[in-house]
């Protein structure tokens, strides 16, 4: 393995801050007294410590996110070892972990407070409607690594739980404001109170910028100007009430809605206008004896509208080669075939039940089962003005053995149906066995299965002048598309040192993939004889290593550091006619990505942190090469009380130098300044 230097240098200062701060180590001070320990539930659906997991989870708690110089929950997702957080327009991000990163990433499941966020109508995330920013969240839980046992088969790669905070944990009214450059305007209003017996935090928000800055420089050798389009404006709403009506029983209610605007596209943009909104109850129960029900439901609803350049048939027609073909089709008479609007309709009903039951022969297990119903409409996507829909099934187990005082089994498995008699099923198990004391090793060996999405196998996208008659052949779902399949094994290793003050994770991973879904070319007869079919074409190979650290030697100082190497093999059947083309894509994500955050809060209340991010060169699936950055961030924040209430002024620098790219050549993420305010009111 060829180790990039830059990735080097965040090892070797961690070393020596470890080192330097190591001679108080030995203290026992009140943080340790006082400290959280964390309990993730994303993988087995049962409260475990970290060394009991059976994969590999990063946990970014509210220390970590005050700390780190991110603007938005995505600057998070580069604290975590193997996640690329990126850019296709300014305003239309993405993430994936260590493969597959196209404008949709798909495979990777999101959830808010377990409300999963995926849509089927673009089979991916559309992270302007999350309504969750920095302040909204208590902490996030990552699974690096498959998790369809748990979440299902969009949990293909990674899974993340991005968990709110508690209407309990603060009081009152705070206003929230930030200003930046290219127009960046953020402000939000927050009260948290109480309604009779139920307690609530309410969140309302406008956000907006101007996206990428315009380009003008030189590109292939000649000067090129471009005006990008890409901003966005944003108004968000959320509810999250909180009532325990006895001691055992809690229940939870959450609604939101979100209006955005965004600017989208590639060099020739257009307005993307979306309507969101959802609604989420949740009902747990804890029993004397340890035991758990929980039963959760949601709805969400998903409304776009594209403004796009309408078009008509002489219009088309220009794009036609000369001959008998053209010179027929102009005997026809002119009409619109492209309106002026795409609007795309995408709805999700879900209900899951859940119960666990605690320690009997050393057993632990959680089980349950889910109703899950899609709906989508897109005369554009699915060539049909009716709504298409598909109900899905789930059924779940897992199982925590403690073999001995120092072995730990786990095992899982999912069960999806779906329409059409489609059954997929994933399964996970995994060992892990104490050294000493707070030194785990774990092996683990994931076998996933992912069910093609509602778009991948149903769509059908024509130009038509009528139902009889394709101008043009754009994608089609091949009929026998089936669900995609991961084998991967880990070792991994989690441990502590210096009195807890110093949290190590390594993983040693191998993930094969086959049968991955995405698009081959075939002729067809249309004007220019191309046609993509959707069908499974790709086979990916990732092997490497990957390791994050967390320091605190106090209160007062957090490093936080990762570093991931992925060797990946890429292969993707192109197109079979008229002569048969397979291309290599192993360059589309980088070999090397790692961080470095490194914060102090002065005695004063005075918070100082520098973050540094690298990623190596990378192809992007566009064609472009992209040379790899190195980003400095710097963030420096004054905390007071103010008529007894927190207030807090923070001025944020994001990429402290050079410009760099993201995906095209013309976006380029240049310097930003975002100064931010933060007031508690009575």
């Amino acid at each position: 393995m060829t180790y990039n230097p830059a990735a080097n240098l965040m090892l070797l200062c961690c070393c020596i801050l470890f080192v330097f701060s190591s001679a108080r180590a030995d203290m026992v001070t009140e943080d340790d007294l006082l400290a959280d320990i964390h309990l993730v539930s994303s993988v087995t659906h049962m409260n475990q410590t970290l060394d009991q997991t059976p994969a590999a989870v990063t946990i970014i708690d509210r220390r970590t996110i005050k700390a780190s110089a991110a603007v938005d929950v995505l600057d998070l997702f580069r604290l975590v070892p193997g996640f690329r957080a990126y850019y296709v327009n300014a305003n239309f991000p993405g993430v994936t972990y260590h493969a597959l990163g196209d404008d949709n990433p798909r495979r990777l499941e999101v959830k808010i407070d377990g409300r999963s966020v995926y849509e089927s109508i673009f089979s991916s995330v559309e992270w302007t409607t999350l309504g969750v920013e920095l302040d909204d969240i208590d902490y996030i839980e990552v699974v690096r690594g498959g998790n369809a046992p748990a979440d299902g088969s969009n949990a293909f790669l990674a899974s993340i739980n991005i968990v709110t905070r508690s209407p309990l944990q603060e009081g009152g009214w705070k206003v929230h404001s930030q200003i930046g450059n290219h127009n960046i305007r953020n402000n939000a209003i927050s009260y948290s109170g109480q309604l009779g017996a139920v307690q609530h935090r309410t969140v309302l928000r406008h956000s907006s910028n101007d996206g990428f800055e315009d380009f003008a420089g030189n590109y292939a050798g000649q000067f090129t100007q471009i005006a990008l389009d890409d901003g966005a404006d944003t108004t968000t709403f959320g509810f999250r009430g909180l009532w325990t009506p006895s001691a055992k029983d809690s229940i939870e209610l959450q609604f939101g809605f979100n209006d955005s605007e965004v600017g989208i596209g590639e060099r020739n943009y257009i307005l993307r206008q979306i309507d969101y909104q959802y609604q989420h109850l949740n009902w747990s129960r804890i029993n004397s004896d340890g035991s758990t029900f929980e039963f959760t439901s949601y709805h969400n609803k998903f409304d776009v509208s594209d403004q796009q350049d309408a078009l008509t048939f002489y219009q088309a027609l220009n794009f036609f080669p000369e001959g008998p073909l053209k010179e027929s089709l102009a005997q026809l008479p002119d009409k619109l075939i492209i309106e002026p609007s795409h609007k795309a309709i995408s709805e999700r009903w879900d209900s899951e039940f859940r119960a666990t039951f605690d320690h009997r022969h050393n057993v632990r297990a959680a089980y349950g089962a889910a109703l899950r119903r899609d709906k989508v409409k897109s005369n554009k996507l699915f060539d049909m003005s009716d709504l298409s829909a598909e109900n899905t099934s789930r059924v779940f187990a897992h199982f925590e053995w403690h073999m001995s005082d120092k072995l730990i089994a786990n095992t899982g498995f999912m069960s999806e149906s779906k329409d059409g008699g489609l059954r997929v099923g994933s399964y996970r198990m995994a060992f892990n066995y104490q050294l000493a004391n707070n030194h785990t090793l774990r092996l683990a060996f994931n076998h996933g299965h992912r069910a093609p999405t509602l778009l991948e196998s149903n769509q059908s996208t024509f130009v038509r002048y009528d139902e009889n008659l394709i101008l043009d052949g754009v994608v089609v779902s091949d009929s026998d598309i089936h669900a995609e399949k991961l084998i991967s094994s880990e070792l991994g290793y989690a441990g502590s040192l210096f009195n807890d003050h110093l949290h190590l994770d390594m993983r040693l991973f191998s993930e094969k993939m086959s049968d991955v879904i995405a698009e081959r070319r075939e002729q067809y007869p249309d004007f220019d004889g191309q046609l993509n079919i959707r069908d499974n074409t790709d086979s990916v190979t990732a092997r490497g290593l990957e390791w994050q650290a967390q320091y605190r030697p106090s209160s007062q100082f957090l490093i936080h550091a990762n570093y991931s190497f992925v060797d990946l093999t890429h292969s993707a059947f192109y197109r079979s006619t008229p002569v048969e083309e397979i291309r290599d894509l192993s360059g589309v994500n980088p070999k090397h990505l790692g961080s470095l955050l490194v914060n102090y809060l002065t005695k004063r209340e005075l918070s100082l942190s520098a973050m540094l991010s690298h990623q190596s060169r990378i192809r992007h699936f566009s064609g472009n090469d992209d040379e790899g950055f190195t980003r400095l961030d710097v963030k420096a924040a004054k905390s007071w009380q103010l008529a007894g209430k927190d207030a807090e002024v923070a001025l944020t620098i994001q990429n402290l130098g050079s410009d760099y790219r993201e995906n095209y050549f013309y976006n380029q993420f240049s310097t930003r300044y975002v100064l931010s305010l933060k007031i508690g009111l009575l």
